[in-house]
């Protein structure tokens, strides 16, 4: 059997929602499956084609062979390496009009997320 290349996943790791998310897909995810990537920890995202405001407005996760995935087609390649989330993947993929409202939901629930939120306004001040 052929072995897949692990994904890595970018996660805000300041965020209480995405720490209790990704905490759930790492006990899910197959051991070498995955790369999680803290980009809240120094030099996270060097030499990365993305900075930081983007990692936080949205999920980023490599491929395997290294193409950029991001927001909920990020979200799509994740499900799809952990059982019970695949079939939410396999579904959202082959529906556009599902898929559309879920990219919706996602977009509007990560622009208001208590951690991107919660940094913002420490930036701010």
């Amino acid at each position: 059997m052929p072995t897949i290349a692990p994904i890595t996943v970018f996660f805000d790791g300041l965020c209480p929602v995405c720490r209790r998310e990704v905490a759930l897909y790492r006990r899910l995810a197959a051991p070498g499956a995955v790369r999680w990537t803290d980009i809240a920890q120094p030099a996270a995202l060097d030499g990365e084609t993305f900075g930081l405001d983007a990692a936080l407005a949205l999920l980023h996760v490599r491929d395997g062979g290294g193409a950029l995935r991001i927001g909920l087609d990020a979200h799509l390649l994740l499900w799809a390496r952990l059982p019970g989330w695949r079939v939410l993947a396999w579904v959202l993929v082959r529906n556009a009009p599902l898929r559309r409202a879920a990219d919706a939901g996602y977009r509007w629930f990560t622009a208001r997320r208590p951690g991107l939120v919660r940094r913002q306004a420490v930036r701010r001040g």
